[in-house]
């Protein structure tokens, strides 16, 4: 994520909403009215970490609405996350997870889950 713009530092609150922010427009592209309507969502679980030079940034698993076309959703993701106002150009898409991802995500869960935007059905 960038850690500022125009002034504005981003901090666990603004880096909450700018998430939020990012699922709604990629939940309104995949889903389209359905989402606003019915709220029809994406699941996800959302990690908000600190790196060991301080930057805050997410880790999270994300349900792929394309399973048979896994590079269409990496191009949406990428689209949608460059039109938020922290979205940051470096991004790093898996489509496969195994038990070490899991692990990896689950490692800061306890103190990092974004709740506020944790969606599983």
């Amino acid at each position: 994520m960038k850690q500022g713009d125009s002034g504005t530092h981003l901090d666990e609150i603004r880096a909450s909403q700018n998430f939020r922010h990012f699922m709604n427009r990629l939940n309104s592209s995949v889903y389209g009215k359905r989402f606003k309507r019915y709220g029809q969502r994406l699941n996800v679980v959302p990690v908000l970490e600190r790196s060991s030079t301080n930057r805050l940034h997410y880790h999270l698993i994300l349900q792929n609405p394309y399973p048979k076309d896994p590079a269409t959703f990496t191009r949406l993701i990428e689209s949608e996350w460059a039109k938020t106002r922290f979205g940051y150009v470096q991004s790093h898409i898996d489509e496969q997870i195994d038990h070490g991802w899991t692990d990896y995500i689950t490692k800061s869960a306890r103190d990092g889950t974004d709740w506020g935007n944790f969606h599983w059905r």
